[in-house]
């Protein structure tokens, strides 16, 4: 006679149909951790601390501060967020781009007033876009000298920016000074730029390089130059140097140092460990949706075909198309993994990696399946090689997803009775997600037992039987255990302990099926014709 034991527990596969899942395997497993064999609840959260503003769209945790507490940064739109690139950068800037102005700060700015962060500077430095007026005395001969002069401003932190238009040639006499003026006094915002630097040109020649002159104050518009060509300093490396765009999106940091984002079909990079300087762009032939950055690697997330840009230099840069059709859904979607980023694609969860493209999702549910999810409404956490997806199904349903990457399993969590989260982070400081939720951030499965619920596939008898006796291994009681034969619920039990308990006698099935349900974590369920049948299997 037969007799069912399942005690390595595993979870959801919807590709399958039920009497087709492995043993192992369920057809619901709600408020969940599968990750040693066993099912564990999944925790309810705990709330840190209040919100600074209502229903942020992002947070953000800035610094290196022990105290969890601090320092939370809310934004009201979706932002992208990044901490200086400079190592040990002794201001200790952080930078955010919401596709609108391209923002950054200094601590001493960011940690000010009661919503952080407090006070930002526009990133990046303009050009000056009007050329110095030159006038000097006329040259002639062998000594004369052809020169043209261009400025730059300069922030207090040091950036440069582009030099403006170059003045016009001038054959001047060396040995007399060429007076400068009607430089301008900065470009209006807030750039926190305090000072301007002038360049000529070193040498006969309108191709010659530009080297540095001399560094002024920002509100002085005139400059007397006596310096002779040898006393000349650096060459000026910062034509290229431009603000980030307008409506610059999707911040991440490569490993190369260079910062990177999107405006429409555009990737803009920065100069390594300079987010001031936007040199260089590469524009693709598809609306950019998001970007996932590892190493020296972006993903570039489309309204069709991923795009993969890898190299060490940012100038040298160029797409590959990945010949596949998973169109990026939901920019919050996207997480890095570290080797890779993943994404919700309209085909399922995309992973692209160095590897390669794949989709998680194919051996847990179908390309429809997955849309039933919504896809688009999707934003995600990665922490500890699991991807929680929230979503919120067309008819308002909302939920968690959890594709668990270590122990290859797929979970889930109703969560259409709580509080709408509206901003997930991943601290990697302390593996902790965090959630802005109801005017609180909270932390994510850190409070106590949740009822779980995971209900087995079925077990379909080569011929019909009755299952006279049960027993469930949990670490504490009491749980619920319902028996299901041929679909339909033949017995309720509340177990103390993990004895055996009777089920009910009178009747054959073909399929059989149980759910357990409880705030406990459990590790094995039998059941079997008999008592002797039953300790056979154990």
């Amino acid at each position: 006679m037969p007799a069912i034991v399942v005690k390595a527990l595993g979870g959801m596969r919807p590709i399958r149909e039920p009497h087709l899942l492995d043993p192992s395997e369920a057809v619901l497993a709600s408020n969940v951790r599968l990750q040693r064999g066993s099912v564990e609840p999944l925790r309810a959260s705990t709330t840190l601390q209040a919100t600074t503003v209502i229903n942020p769209a992002t947070i953000w945790r800035y610094g290196n501060d022990a105290a969890e507490g601090n320092w939370w940064f809310n934004f009201l739109v979706d932002t992208d967020v990044i901490s200086s690139p400079i190592p040990n950068d002794p201001h200790g800037r952080a930078y955010w781009t919401d596709g609108s102005t391209a923002k950054y700060g200094p601590a001493s700015l960011l940690l000010t007033g009661a919503s952080l962060p407090g006070g930002s500077f526009n990133l990046g430095v303009p050009a000056p876009t009007a050329a110095p007026a030159v006038a000097f005395t006329a040259g002639s001969g062998s000594t004369a000298e052809t020169r043209s002069y261009v400025y730059t401003y300069v922030t207090a932190f040091g950036e440069e920016g582009p030099p403006s238009p170059p003045s016009v040639l001038a054959t001047v006499d060396p040995t007399a000074p060429v007076n400068l003026s009607a430089m301008q006094t900065g470009p209006g915002g807030p750039y926190n730029i305090n000072r301007k630097r002038i360049y000529r040109t070193s040498t006969v020649g309108a191709s010659a390089q530009f080297q540095f002159v001399a560094e002024i104050t920002l509100a002085t518009t005139t400059y007397s130059d006596t310096i002779s060509q040898a006393l000349l300093g650096e060459a000026l490396q910062t034509e290229d140097w431009l603000p980030p765009p307008a409506g610059l999106r999707g911040l991440k940091m490569l490993a190369n140092g260079a910062a990177i984002g999107f405006v429409g079909n555009t990737i803009w990079l920065t100069e390594p460990n300079l987010p001031h300087a936007w040199a260089h762009n590469v524009p693709i032939e598809l609306q950019i949706v998001g970007i996932g950055a590892f190493g020296n690697s972006a993903a570039i997330l489309t309204n069709g075909y991923p795009f993969l840009l890898s190299g060490a230099d940012p100038a040298a840069m160029t797409p590959q198309k990945l010949e596949f059709p998973y169109a990026c859904l939901s920019k919050r979607g996207i997480v890095d993994t570290g080797d890779g980023c993943m994404y919700p694609s309209v085909e399922g969860l995309a992973s692209i990696s160095s590897a390669g493209i794949s989709l998680v999702s194919g051996q847990f549910m179908s390309p429809d399946q997955w849309r039933e999810y919504n896809p688009a409404s999707m934003s995600a956490a990665y922490s500890d090689g699991r991807y929680h997806c929230l979503y919120t199904k067309t008819n308002g349903d909302r939920g968690m997803l959890t594709f668990d990457l270590k122990s290859g399993t797929l979970s889930i969590a109703d969560t259409s009775a709580d509080v709408p989260v509206t901003a997930l982070h991943a601290d990697p400081r302390s593996g902790t997600i965090y959630m802005a939720q109801g005017g609180n951030i909270v932390r994510f499965d850190k409070g106590s037992n949740l009822t779980s619920r995971w209900r087995s596939g079925i077990y379909r008898l080569a011929r019909p039987a009755n299952m006279a006796v049960a027993s469930l291994h949990a670490e504490s009681y009491p749980m619920t255990v319902r028996v299901i034969a041929d679909g339909v619920v033949v017995h309720t039990a509340t177990p103390t302990s993990a004895y055996s308990f009777r089920l009910p006698a009178g009747f054959e099935a073909s399929d059989w099926q149980f759910e357990i349900e409880g705030s406990s974590k459990w590790t094995r369920f039998a059941m079997a014709s008999s008592v002797s049948e039953l300790m056979a299997a154990q």
